[in-house]
This record gives structure tokens, sequence and C-alpha cells, in this order.
């Protein structure tokens, strides 16, 4: 029986541009894995978050196939869906170098059959002094994490407010591979982070707290972002520094899907990939302080394994007065509707969203007059925000801001358009 070697190299792009002992939440997606995925899965967890660079492993059961070519295929969606799944699970793992890595798999032949015996994996760094890095990394994180009192709905503001106080959006490494401003690091010790390192920084936070919180990836608007799912009083809820921090508000904290229209979640964070890995089913509304929570709920693979469900008692219905006939009356008038059309844009792109709502205006949008509109402008490289206007339907022209956010109350139909210009 020959002995051979198949070598194979597993690009890993991601939709954006991560000596430790991991702490990552009860709802992992590692626990979403079984088989030869999560045996490759674990044996990541051993040795990546304490800085190895390389390593072996055997599997407990040979992997058969019937060629070469449906091994190496196999061993390339397995690794991925097993690096996808720990690379959400483990922000506090910022040090890697996600242009990709190395896989080779050890297997045996007979002619007719390859089995797959085991695999090692090779990485690079993306950065030095790691130890240096990651006690300035613990020490910010635990500094927040003992601040924060009170109930797990204050400690989730407190982590907000925290990483808002803490960050700025680096609008230069949107199209720079900046390896930190994709990390919690950047965002917690550096004060610099694009939308990644500010959705790293709040999972990793709520691990630390105890608080299940999973990082999702996709579209918002269109654009590639990510965000946070977060579990609070038995469902799960939208959180997005990212925008918060350029409003400087919470109309994107604690949302439930009705508000996440513009919200998009991708197949996998993996570029090229489909790992099939399920996040949290969101509430159907935005969480509500002191209320009970109006969610779907959540299937047992997403509750959080530390906690055993508990039931509720529903509270006693309060005696109402009977009824009086209906008075009649002239049907009320309803009030007309403003449409607000999104113009095109060069050199830049922007959002618009009604204040209190994290859906995003896709097109031509028609809201009620009084609604404060919320816009946030993002330029590319090497520009600027001029203005962001208002056009009337009369066609006058109304400058709003020049900064990169601006509100707006409409009154009337019009037009938002953003001007962006070259820096000096």
């Amino acid at each position: 029986m020959k002995k051979r070697r198949i070598s194979c190299f597993l690009i890993v792009l991601f939709l954006l541009l991560w000596p430790v002992t991991a702490q990552a939440s009860g709802t992992t997606y590692g626990y979403q894995l079984s088989g030869a995925a999560w045996e490759m899965y674990q044996t990541m967890t051993q040795y990546l978050p304490a800085g190895y660079d390389s390593f072996s492993h055997t599997f407990s059961q040979p992997l058969v196939y019937d060629s070469a070519d449906a091994a190496n295929t196999e061993m390339q969606n397995l690794a991925a869906r097993a690096y996808d799944a720990f690379y959400r699970d483990y922000p506090e793992v910022f040090w890697l170098d996600k242009s990709g890595f190395s896989l080779s798999c050890q297997y045996q032949s007979d002619g007719e059959t390859v089995s797959i015996t085991g695999f090692s994996l090779q990485v690079q760094f993306s950065t030095t002094s790691i130890g240096e890095k990651q006690a300035a990394l613990d020490q910010a994180v635990n500094s927040i994490v003992q601040s924060a009192s009170g109930t797990d709905y204050d400690k989730l503001r407190w982590f907000h407010d925290a990483i808002l106080a803490r960050c700025t959006y680096n609008q230069s490494a949107v199209s720079v591979y900046d390896p930190m401003s994709c990390e919690a690091y950047g965002a917690l010790v550096e004060g610099s982070a694009i939308c990644e390192g500010y959705a790293k920084a709040f999972k990793l936070l709520c691990d630390r707290a105890g608080i299940p919180c999973e990082i999702i990836g996709g579209t918002a608007n269109g654009e590639a972002h990510m965000w946070n799912d977060v579990y609070l009083d038995g469902a799960y809820y939208l959180v997005d520094t990212t925008f918060d921090d350029a409003l400087g508000s919470y109309d994107y904290f604690l949302k439930g899907s009705a508000s996440a229209a513009g919200y998009q979640e991708g197949a996998s964070l993996l570029d090229g990939f489909s790992t099939g890995l399920y996040s949290p089913t969101l509430s159907d509304s935005d969480y509500q302080p002191g209320a009970a929570a109006s969610a779907v709920v959540p299937a047992e693979s997403e509750l959080p394994s530390s906690n055993e469900a508990t039931s509720q008692e529903s509270s006693s219905p309060v005696d109402s007065a009977p009824e009086e006939a209906p008075q009649s009356s002239a049907p009320e008038e309803e009030d007309p509707l403003c449409t607000v059309f999104p113009c095109f844009s060069k050199n830049g792109r922007y959002w618009v969203a009604q204040a209190g709502n994290c859906g995003f205006f896709q097109g031509r949008q028609t809201v009620s007059p009084g609604t404060d509109l919320q816009i946030i402008a993002c330029p590319d490289p090497g520009y600027r925000v001029a203005a962001i206007q208002w056009i009337s339907a009369s066609g006058t022209t109304e400058t709003i801001s020049q900064r990169t956010q601006a509100s707006y109350c409409v009154e009337q139909d019009g037009a938002i358009q953003v001007l962006f210009q070259p820096v000096d």
C-alpha cells in the first residue's frame, strides 16, 4: 500500500478586511460541527489561541474517498467550515494572517480508494509582539468588563458605549488592508477599526461577561459589513456598534428583525465558501427594557448551554370597564406620504435610514411628514464629504451638513444627495 501526501493550499479571503485562554460564549458556531470538521475545529482551538503557527492531527477514524480529487475538495470544505467557526468564536485571536493557510493531508491509497488519516496546518502571523499586544488587549477588556454592573441589559449598554468612546472608524482601512483595524485590538487598544473590529470587540466583551453574542457577516444595504447578534432576556437582538458610532446614537442597538430589513447575512465569512453555519433567529421586535421579549423562541441549539429554560408566570389580566357603544364620527383623513429619493453618488457611498430603525432605504422610499432621517456618508480613500444635501421637489437645494453624518426631518417630497470631493 503506497503512502503519499496530498498538499493543497486553501485560499481564505474574508469579505472584510483577526499565550491565551479562550473564553468563547455558550452558543458557539463550533457546536454546529460534527465528525472530521469538529475534530479540525477542536485542534484549531488547542493550538491557534496558544500562538502555534503549525500543528498536526490524526483523525479518530480515516476519511475514505473514491479519488484524490474528491478527497482534496472535501478536505478544503471541511477546513473552511472549521476555520469559519473558529473565526467567529475566537475574537481574542487577533494575530492570524487571513490571506490564507497551508493545509496538507496525510492519506493512504489502495488504488481504488483514498483514506485521509490526518492533516497538518500552517498559518502566518499578521503582527509581531503578540504577547505584549495580548496583555494590552486583556487589560482593556478587563477594565471595561469589571466596570460594568447591573443587569445584562445595563452591561450591554456599557460595552456599546465603551467601544464608541474608545474607537473611531478607520476609513483608510476600507481599501488598504490594516490587520489590526479588523480586530478587537484595533477597536479597544489602538482606537481605530472597521466594522469587523467593532463586531469582534463587542463579542469579546460579551464573552468575558458570559453574555452569548455572535459575529454576523454579510451586507448592510448591499455593502459588505459585520455586526453582532446578542442574547438577552430570552431572545436574540441585532447590535451594530459601527453605525451607532457614526451617528452617536442607539439606533442600531438591540434591534429585532422588523427593524433590520437592510441587513442580509452571508453564506460564510470566508470568500468563495458556503460553510452552512447558521446564526440565531432574531426577535420579531426591538428590545424593550423591562418588557417581556416578543421574540421567536430560539431553537435549542441557539440557547446558551449553561442556562436552563425557565418558565414565566403570566400576569393576571386587568378587569376592564364595560365597553361603551361606539360613537359615529367622520372618517379621519390620512396624512399624505412624502417620497424620498437617495441619489447616485460618485467617489463614495452613503446610507439613509429612518431614525430609530436600522433598516436602510433601498431606492425610493415613502415616509410620513415629520419623519427624521439619519444619513451616514462614507467617502472613498482620498476623498471627503463636501456636502450632504436635500433637494426638494421644487428644485431648491439645502445643505444639511458637511460632515460624515447628518439628520434631516422630512416635510415634503425630495431627494438626498451626497457630494464627495478630493482631499486637498
